[in-house]
């Protein structure tokens, strides 16, 4: 779409205007050359960074239609899927993630892996394997409270200390369900000093502290200077008031437009641009914590 701004009315943290400005397929701080820049007009839209999202929900791996999932989850938003591997074996965990990673080639929009390993089987090279392949984070699958206290973290943290890739859990306790992990899952870390996520993933949508504990942000998920520019545009009507737009929650909504890399991608739930995403890789973990 080449050079342009817009003016945000609504963000988060503020309940000032933001001017956002795009060049090519990124966020910039400054205009670029001395080319003419396009306003464009976005009166009447709440504007959204694209959604970074897991496939907790309707998992990729589990599917036979992955190009097709791949589509409905970028008709509600989202520019960047984390993607859970389920790992199995200790013997062949390497090879099965190569294989993984085939498997998702082509699709319509950019994805992370994130490895999913059962707390039985969890081994500190497993750790420094998954941190060289460029994982945001990875999940410690357990099924009861037991299965945290029999690990052996002291060997977890030491491979953690190569490239500080956070852990977080998955809990598949469906026996003690009032069971508060969130709680032993702190102690468990604060005694350890183990490096995790902030918040327990536990939503489709990564939090803004997570995408920055994973090293995602700045890249990805919001609108930073030097990030791809990925954003959606939910329309609320022109005579919307400031108020109304901050009520306004697009996690229970679909986007009218859906734009990755400066390109649009679906206008009124219609692919527009199926062109292949990019397997993204994490370089630093926690960098901007």
């Amino acid at each position: 779409m080449g050079a342009y701004w817009f003016r945000r009315s609504f963000q988060e943290d503020t309940d000032h205007d933001l001017d956002v400005t795009v060049f090519d397929d990124r966020f910039v701080r400054d205009r670029i050359g001395t080319g003419r820049y396009i306003e464009l007009e976005t009166k009447g839209f709440v504007v959204t960074p694209g959604h970074v999202m897991t496939d907790i929900h309707t998992p990729l791996q589990e599917t036979d239609t992955i190009q097709d999932t791949a589509v409905k989850y970028i008709k509600r938003g989202c520019t960047l899927l984390v993607v859970k591997h389920l790992v199995s074996s200790l013997r062949h965990y390497r090879e099965v993630y190569d294989q993984f990673i085939e498997k998702l080639k082509g699709l319509p929009l950019h994805y992370m892996v994130s490895p999913v390993v059962p707390s039985k089987i969890l081994r500190p090279e497993m750790i420094r394997y998954f941190s060289r392949k460029g994982c945001p984070f990875l999940c410690v699958e357990v099924a009861s409270r037991e299965d945290l206290q029999e690990v052996a973290w002291e060997w977890i943290v030491q491979a953690q200390s190569y490239k500080r890739m956070p852990l977080t859990i998955f809990v598949k306790d469906r026996e003690n369900t009032s069971f508060n992990y969130q709680e032993l899952w702190s102690s468990v870390c604060k005694q350890y000093g183990i490096i995790n996520l902030t918040d327990l993933q536990e939503d489709e949508w990564l939090t803004f502290q997570n995408l920055k504990d994973s090293g995602i942000y700045p890249k990805r998920g919001w609108f930073a200077a030097g990030g791809q520019a990925d954003y959606n545009l939910y329309w609320v009507g022109e005579g919307a008031t400031f108020d109304e737009e901050t009520k306004f929650r697009y996690h229970d909504a679909v986007p009218n437009v859906t734009v990755m890399d400066g390109r649009i991608s679906q206008v009124s739930q219609t692919m527009v641009d199926q062109r292949p995403g990019s397997h993204v890789k994490v370089n630093i973990h926690k960098h901007f914590v």
